[in-house]
């Protein structure tokens, strides 16, 4: 069995395709769907304003689904954004107010939001799917140990796959990083054909399957929505925007 809670990005509960399918961790307040968030007081009015650019993206997609709306004094669960140790998030709904590190340094990018609110709303990493060896080849040997975790598959006892595997889902990491790989190899190779590498883990917006896993997961209406042109609705700053990666414990 899983652990029921864990930081940093790591399973809890149950899950469904990438989502948790334990409906207890799904978010609804006072029995309507949504997520509820508010800043950490401390938190800068710069940072604020470039995590609101991912929020709006998520409410633009999946805002008739589940809607990012700001706390109100009556809401006892809620995200509650801070700057930690990186780039963190629990999965899917835990209670109270629930921390969600967006690191003013590296983390305020909209695809890093974007991520680590999919995290909350109940979503794992795509490289952790249990069919993930039928798409994806794993190269431990060139992952540091630490690391290894972010790479090992759920079980299919607590994950199913209802989309299909999305290499270039904005839940995926990249093939390498800094900060995992060694020696600069791959952590993995791709068994799908023509893959662009460079976009693996580079995502700053939703994919369809990103948003059609939330949907379904949440039992909502089914639709696809606009896609943005990375090269043309980057963040300010973010041409130094590194791969998509969560902290580690």
């Amino acid at each position: 069995m899983l652990a029921t809670f864990v930081l940093f990005c790591v399973l809890i509960g149950f899950a469904a395709a990438q989502g948790i399918k334990n409906e207890n961790l799904h978010w609804r307040i006072n029995g309507v769907r949504r997520m509820a968030y508010s800043f950490d007081p401390s938190y800068p009015q710069q940072a604020r304003q470039t995590v609101m650019r991912g929020i709006e993206r998520w409410n633009q997609v999946l805002g008739d689904c589940l809607p990012l709306q700001p706390k109100q004094p009556n809401d006892r669960d809620y995200v509650k954004v801070y700057s930690g140790g990186g780039c963190s998030s629990a999965v899917g709904k835990v209670g109270g107010a629930q921390l969600l590190s967006l690191e003013t340094k590296g983390c305020t990018f909209r695809g890093v939001v974007i991520h680590e609110f999919l995290h909350a709303a109940g979503l794992i990493h795509t490289q952790k799917r249990p069919d993930r060896d039928n798409y994806i080849t794993v190269h431990f040997q060139n992952i540091v140990d630490s690391w290894k975790s972010q790479f090992t598959k759920e079980s299919s006892n607590d994950i199913g796959n209802f989309t299909a595997y999305d290499i270039y889902s904005i839940m995926h990491y990249a093939y390498k990083h800094p900060i995992w790989s060694i020696n600069n190899q791959p952590g993995f190779t791709s068994k799908i054909p023509n893959v662009d590498y460079r976009k693996i883990g580079n995502g700053d917006d939703f994919t369809q399957s990103d948003a059609l896993a939330i949907r379904r997961m949440y039992q909502c209406p089914e639709r696809k929505f606009t896609t943005v042109n990375n090269s043309n609705n980057r963040d300010h700053g973010n041409e130094d925007r590194k791969p998509i990666v969560c902290s580690n414990e």
